[in-house]
């Protein structure tokens, strides 16, 4: 879309989205903008490492900072603490990541306002806004009922996000996503997503898959 094109009611028109199709003198400016910060991030990133605690407190800081300050000073963030950071990954303002155990491909877009658990994100992923990325779905045990279940602990697991999926706005991912897929706007995903499998709805539940037919158009599930 170029600058300052108005988009009609009820137009489309087609983008492309300028993460994925940068000039080497772009990406050149951010690699400098980037090192200019480090001054201010290897320190951060040192003291990041004495305990989750002070890691998200750090985070939760730079979650705040505007776009294009914020975008470059959470990427070197993240990529000297996470476990791996890849390269050309922005995260959007006010994601907070609650733990340095997650790891990140290349070429990944976080959208605004995220909240990201124990949770491994592949390459080329496309998460939207207000998305949650819990570790599993059974934080909180609750057989007992002679004692409060804020004292009885839970479980924690890892979960994986696939190479190439997309994560619409304000889904909440508890379980693994496989490769291709596409997790609707608002969905909730409490058990594995197959690969190119679009899923929908509460709890999420399969409508298509992204194989292609002779028409071109993602193939129908069968009944």
């Amino acid at each position: 879309m170029r600058h300052g094109e108005r988009i009609r009611h009820g137009q489309e028109i087609d983008v492309e989205y300028e993460q994925f199709a940068q000039s080497p003198t772009f990406r050149f400016a951010f690699t400098v903008a980037g090192v200019l910060t480090w001054p201010l991030i290897v320190p951060l990133a040192l003291i990041a490492r004495a305990s989750d605690f002070v890691f998200r407190t750090i985070g939760e800081v730079l979650a705040v900072m505007p776009y294009l300050l914020g975008v470059i000073l959470r990427y070197e963030f993240y990529r000297w603490t996470l476990r791996r950071c890849g390269e050309n990954v922005i995260i959007g303002h006010g994601t907070i990541f609650l733990y340095r155990d997650v790891e990140i491909g290349n070429h990944v877009l976080i959208g605004m306002y995220n909240v990201i658990h124990h949770c491994d994100f592949g390459s080329y992923v496309l998460t939207a806004e207000g998305c949650r990325f819990l570790s599993g779905a059974r934080y909180h045990n609750f057989e007992r009922t002679d004692m409060p279940m804020a004292l009885q602990g839970g479980k924690l697991r890892r979960i994986q996000i696939g190479d190439d999926c997309w994560i619409g706005t304000n889904a909440v991912v508890m379980d693994d996503v496989g490769v291709g897929s596409i997790v609707g706007a608002g969905a909730i995903v409490t058990a594995p997503v197959e690969p190119y499998t679009i899923v929908v709805g509460n709890p999420a539940r399969p409508v298509r898959k992204r194989t292609r037919s002779d028409t071109g158009q993602a193939t129908p599930l069968a009944g």
